[in-house]
């Protein structure tokens, strides 16, 4: 019995920190909302993700900033908004400069998740 106790105690410890950092699940989406999912990456054949590409989020309005979102390792960062048209605008990034556009126009949905793509060329 002590040592199903022990186990147990382990199991949930275990589940506890695997969940704060995103390994069990990441955050549901909000009911009524939806995401914008940035993605930066070089261009060519051999094109490759880019991190710590800065994307800052306003409406299409041209309102405040609503967020401003930071590329991870895979190159891709994520949001949810309420349903509505926003523009992500390339803020910054070490060494690299937009190869094409410096802003995308994304329509945001419920339950859906929609993608703002940017091209970057690095030195």
């Amino acid at each position: 019995m002590r040592r199903l106790f022990v186990m147990s105690v382990l199991g949930v410890g275990l589940l506890a920190v695997a969940q704060g950092a995103g390994i069990a699940g990441a955050d549901p989406m909000p009911a009524g909302q939806g995401a914008l999912r940035v993605q930066a990456a070089t261009t060519g054949a051999d094109s490759s993700a880019v991190a710590g590409v800065l994307v800052g989020i306003t409406t299409c309005a041209a309102g405040p900033m609503l967020a401003t979102l930071t590329t991870g390792p895979d190159g891709s960062a994520t949001t949810n908004l309420a349903p509505g048209c926003y523009l992500a605008q390339f803020t910054s990034a070490s060494g690299c400069e937009p190869k094409s556009t410096t802003s995308v126009k994304v329509d945001v949905i419920p339950a859906a998740t929609q993608t703002a793509a940017f091209q970057v060329s690095c030195a």
